[in-house]
């Protein structure tokens, strides 16, 4: 497989971050765009780091699928950490008290296994059906 020089989509993924980012710091503690704020964090972040570092590179079938598990676990990851730090952020901006209960954050902090663990299978998934169909039929 190989990963191509620019990442197709990242150019509006960041457009879409920052249209989502402006959208959030306007809501007062609205959980689901907090989370989606988090995800696409992590997305943005995770498409820059494979654009800066692997981009134009020549994987081996199983490094491949080795790579996208990995980029899957750190998307779950970056998305339940960056959904808390997105939490944190939004209190501190404003001053009339906390922004999320103790339960809202309690949750997001029992599904950061959950998220890891489907993020791993999801790109293992990704990995596995994109390497099917880059081979030739035959």
């Amino acid at each position: 497989m190989t990963i191509p020089k620019k990442l197709p989509g990242l150019k509006w993924g960041i457009i879409l971050y920052a249209a989502v980012a402006v959208v959030w710091a306007v809501l007062e503690g609205n959980l689901g765009w907090t989370v989606l704020l988090g995800f696409l964090t992590s997305s943005v972040f995770i498409g820059l780091i494979i654009q800066k570092t692997l981009a134009g590179r020549e994987l081996s079938l199983w490094a491949w699928i080795a790579v996208a598990a990995v980029i899957g676990l750190l998307w779950g990851l970056g998305g339940s950490v960056f959904t808390l730090f997105s939490m944190a952020i939004k209190t501190g901006l404003h001053a009339h008290g906390p922004e999320y209960s103790a339960f809202e954050i309690n949750w997001v902090i029992q599904q950061i296994p959950i998220w890891a663990t489907a993020g791993l299978l999801g790109g293992l998934g990704v990995g596995l059906l994109s390497s099917a169909l880059s081979r030739p039929a035959g």
